[in-house]
This record gives C-alpha cells, sequence and structure tokens, in this order.
C-alpha cells in the first residue's frame, strides 16, 4: 500500500514560526523604542551637562572681566576701564539664576554654588570699594588694599569652587557620554540581532512552504498511481488537495484584485489631476478665446486672470517645495559630512568673506569693521559657513534711513573665544529671538527673499564644532550675534 502522509502536520510548524517572528518584532520594536528614548534622553543629559560648563565658564569670565576692569581703572584712572568692570558685574549677577536653575537637579553643585556666591559677593564689595576710593581720590588707598592677600584669597577661593564644580561637570559629562554611547550599541545589536533571528525565521518559512509544495505534488502523484483498495482514499484526498488548490487560487485572485484596487485608487486621482492640468494648459486659449457676441468682456477677462493666477499658484507652490527639499537635503549632507580641526586664522578667513560680500555691502551703504580675530583650531568650512550668513544677513536686514555698520570684533575667555558679529540694522523683537533659529521659520518683516534655513544651520555648525551662540536685540536697535567657541577643538 501506498502511504499518504498528512500534510497538516506541517501547520503547527509554520504557525509556531509566525508566531515566534510576531513576538520577535514586537520584542524588537518596543526594545528599540525604549532604547531610543532612552538615548535621546541621554543626548538631552549630555546637551544639558554642557550647557552648564558653558555657564560655569561664562560666570568666571565675568567675574574676570569686573576684576580686571577694576585694576585698569586703578592703574590708569581711565573711565573705560568702568565700562568692563559694570558689564562684568552686571553680567555675573545675570548668569547666577541661569546657574542655579541648569544645575537644579545637582544637590552637590548647588552647594558649591551657594559657597561660592558669598566669596562672590565679597570680592565684588571689594572691587567697588577699591573704586570708589579711587574715584574719591584715594588711588594709593585703593592700590594698597589690591594689593593686600584679602582679594587674593578671596578670588583663590572663588576658583578653586569653580574648578571644582567644572570637574565635576566633566566628569559627569563622561558618564553621561558613555551611557550614551552604551546605548546607542545596544539599539544598534538589538536592531541587528532582532533582523537576524527574522530574517532565520523567514528562511525557516520559506524552506517548509517548498517542502509542503513538494509533498503536494508528491501527493498528487502517489493518488494517480494508488490502487483500487485506496480508491476511496484517493478521491477524498484529490478532493481536499483540489478544495486547498482552489482557495490558494481563490486567495491569489483576491490578493490580485486587492492589488489592483489599490493601486487604481491612488493612481486615478493622479492621472484625473494631471490629464486636467495638461488639457487646461494646452487649451488655454481656447477656452479663454476672445467672447462672443452677445458676451460681457470684463466676466472672460476676469476668468482669463483667475485661470493665470491658478496656475502661477501651483508653479509658485511646486517651486517653494522643491526649495524646501533641496534645502533639507543640504542640511541632510552637511550633517553627514565628517569635520576637520585645522589651525585657522580667524581673521584672514573673515577678511576673504568680506571681500566677497564688499560688493553688495557698497550697494546697502555699508561698511564693514574687522578687529582682531585671533587664531584658533576648528573646521575651516564650518566656520566659513558660520561667518558667510551671519555677514549675509547683516547686510540683508540693515535699515534704508542709515548708512549700515557691521563689525566683528573677539575676546579670550579661557580656553574659549568670544566672537561678536554686530551690526546696526533693523533688529529682532525679543519674542522671536529664539524663533530665528528654527528651520523654515523667520521672523519680522519678510521683504527679503529666503527659505529660513540660514541661521538654524549656524547653530547647528555651532553646536558641531563645541561652541555656542545666541543673539541680542531689539527693533530698531541693531543686532549682535555673539559666538563662543574653543581655542583647540579636536572632533
Amino acid at each position: 500500500m501506498i502511504e499518504i502522509r498528512p500534510l497538516h502536520i506541517r501547520i503547527p510548524i509554520q504557525l509556531g514560526l509566525l508566531v515566534v517572528g510576531f513576538i520577535v518584532l514586537v520584542t524588537m520594536s518596543l526594545t528599540s523604542l525604549w532604547l531610543a528614548r532612552e538615548s535621546d534622553a541621554a543626548s538631552e543629559e549630555v546637551a544639558h551637562t554642557l550647557e552648564v560648563n558653558t555657564t560655569i565658564v561664562t560666570y568666571q569670565g565675568a567675574l574676570r572681566r569686573a576684576e580686571s576692569g577694576q585694576r585698569g581703572y586703578l592703574l590708569t584712572g581711565d573711565p573705560a576701564y568702568l565700562a568692563d568692570y559694570e558689564i562684568g558685574a552686571r553680567r555675573l549677577w545675570e548668569v547666577y539664576p541661569d546657574l542655579q536653575r541648569l544645575i537644579a537637579d545637582n544637590p552637590a553643585q548647588q552647594k558649591k554654588l551657594e559657597a561660592i556666591q558669598p566669596l562672590v559677593q565679597a570680592k565684588m564689595q571689594e572691587l567697588g570699594e577699591t573704586i570708589s576710593m579711587a574715584q574719591a581720590g584715594q588711588r594709593d588707598q585703593a592700590m594698597a588694599m589690591t594689593r593686600s592677600n584679602r582679594g587674593l584669597d578671596t578670588m583663590n577661593a572663588i576658583l578653586t569652587q569653580i574648578f571644582s564644580m567644572l570637574n565635576d561637570e566633566r566628569s559627569l559629562l563622561e558618564e553621561r557620554r558613555d551611557y550614551s554611547d552604551r546605548t546607542n550599541f545596544l539599539l544598534f545589536a538589538v536592531n541587528f540581532v532582532g533582523g537576524l533571528i527574522i530574517a532565520i525565521l523567514a528562511l525557516s518559512s520559506i524552506s517548509l512552504i517548498r517542502k509542503r509544495s513538494l509533498q503536494l505534488a508528491e501527493a498528487h502523484a502517489k493518488l494517480e498511481t494508488a490502487n483500487a483498495e485506496l480508491a476511496r482514499t484517493n478521491i477524498a484526498l484529490e478532493e481536499r488537495v483540489q478544495e486547498r488548490t482552489a482557495d490558494l487560487r481563490e486567495a491569489n485572485d483576491e490578493i490580485q484584485r486587492f492589488a489592483f484596487i489599490v493601486s487604481h485608487d491612488l493612481r486615478s486621482p493622479l492621472v484625473n489631476i494631471m490629464g486636467f492640468t495638461s488639457e487646461l494648459a494646452a487649451l488655454q486659449d481656447e477656452i479663454f478665446a476672445e467672447p462672443k457676441q452677445g458676451e460681457a468682456p470684463p466676466k472672460r477677462e476676469q476668468q482669463r486672470q483667475d485661470f493665470t493666477e491658478a496656475l502661477s499658484f501651483i508653479k509658485t507652490s511646486i517651486g517653494k517645495m522643491d526649495r524646501l527639499i533641496n534645502a533639507i537635503l543640504q542640511l541632510s549632507r552637511a550633517g553627514r559630512r565628517e569635520f576637520v580641526p585645522r589651525e585657522i586664522d580667524l581673521s584672514v578667513l573673515v577678511k576673504t568673506l568680506a571681500v566677497d560680500v564688499a560688493h553688495r555691502a557698497s550697494e546697502a551703504n555699508a561698511k564693514i569693521d574687522i578687529g582682531m580675530l585671533p587664531t584658533i583650531v576648528s573646521d575651516r568650512l564650518a566656520l566659513e559657513q558660520i561667518f558667510s550668513n551671519l555677514l549675509d544677513n547683516a547686510i540683508k536686514y540693515l535699515r534704508r534711513d542709515l548708512p549700515g555698520q557691521i563689525d566683528i570684533t573677539a575676546s579670550e575667555r579661557g580656553n574659549f573665544v568670544v566672537l561678536q558679529v554686530s551690526d546696526n540694522g533693523r533688529g529682532i523683537d525679543a519674542k522671536d529671538h529664539e524663533r530665528i533659529f528654527e528651520l523654515f521659520r523667520r521672523a519680522g518683516t519678510q521683504d527679503v527673499v529666503g527659505e529660513g534655513i540660514g541661521l538654524a544651520h549656524v547653530r547647528a555648525l555651532v553646536r558641531r564644532i563645541g561652541g555656542s551662540i545666541k543673539v541680542e536685540s531689539a527693533l530698531n536697535q541693531g543686532t549682535t550675534f555673539t559666538i563662543i567657541l574653543p581655542k583647540h577643538w579636536t572632533a
């Protein structure tokens, strides 16, 4: 007798593979989602730590500026040094609330900041007293007070606490970067292993389906050659095979119909729109021919204008979308570029860029003054794009009722350089100071061509090379962009 093995024994195995594959897919998706969120959170923590570190350095720089202004005034008697003192003192109290807010989640840093504050107050009181004495004609007494160990000890105590806070932030930054790297690696590993398991399950399913197909063919051949004793069995089995074959054909036909309906329903509106637009464009002159006798010409002329305006809007929207897509692609390519640190003379770089825009500046009745800029180690192309965008914006948004003035200056602050690009242009409303750094967002009167990606690109580049950027501006009072960059940046 010919043995006919039942085909349904493979069904539980295939079902099991499907269940396992589904479980793996769901597990991988949930794990990837969790790891992605953890990665985002870790990245935010790293950014927060960098911001805290920068704010601490700014706080220290403000104190040193106030002290430098005081010493300069005592040594020379030049009131100009008092401006540095006042700026440093004002900046000191402006930065303090930001620093308190940023370290609100770190009790250890809060204690150190609380320990610093009375020392800073004592130091600032000493600076104020010596300046008051000098202003009252007691410069010798003020210099004697300055030479005493009182101010030096206070300053050393402040710097000791600040350096301790910086060291803590550096340690925290390393920990958070390590956690971020581990999270990203785990995310990659989960996706890779999950994909590998799904691929193995898919190959196993394909192998079982192939085996089952071979068994169907084998069973069909055995049914044709079976003896009379198995006639009823053969007939029943044949009927089952035919039923299954019919089911498979019906399922296949259903899939084909579904694919046809989906493709037709999705394609049909697009074809109609394209055909209707092409027909209107081709028959525009015929549709809007000269009016026949009895028709009102103004109405036909208005129809022609509406039709032309509609086509113009369509073309304008398509053009705008094309520019936006190209802009996104440009940002994407820039984000994938490998940055290379090199020694760069900023004076030479900025002067070269100023020469490139000199003609436009002359047309705008504007003057560009470049101060002494330092030499730093950073990415040349990134710096060129940063200053090129800022110069371009400064020229575009100058006021028309007075000569334009654009100044580029620099100062050093520890291991950082502070670069400022200032103009006397239209200015920016305070409520738009953050908006201008967002992608495709612009502020003020939109009478200048642009897509709103320049400053977003600038901030992204500044952050890529380890710096920060901020804007200070008011309407009709000019704008100052301040960029803080490390002197020696390593990729």
